[in-house]
């Protein structure tokens, strides 16, 4: 059967679901998980993530400044830094659109 790359974030997110409806079914067992989970996320969306955007921007300009930078390269980077400090609220309004 061929793999392909592109089923695999399908795969990571049906994974995290399925970890926190087992979790809330067993009582609290996976705490460690969880937890670890959560500090994950806060390292990767905390001064990690704002040092990398803050990069990333300067990167820009300089693109910018010696004339290589397009459009294309400028929104990438903007959506990118958007979908990572705003994570938390597109994953809160789904949950509420679903009822959760």
């Amino acid at each position: 059967m061929k793999t392909s790359f592109s089923h695999a974030p399908l795969a990571g997110v049906l994974l995290i679901l399925s970890v926190e409806v087992a979790s809330a079914q067993s009582g609290g067992t996976l705490q460690p998980v969880q937890s670890t989970l959560t500090q994950l996320v806060s390292a990767l969306t905390g001064p990690i993530a704002t040092a990398l955007a803050t990069l990333a921007v300067i990167a820009c300009g300089f693109f910018a400044w010696s004339g290589r930078l397009t459009w294309g390269i400028a929104g990438s980077v903007i959506f990118g830094i958007v979908l990572v400090f705003g994570s938390a609220q597109i994953v809160q309004f789904f949950q509420s659109a679903v009822g959760q």
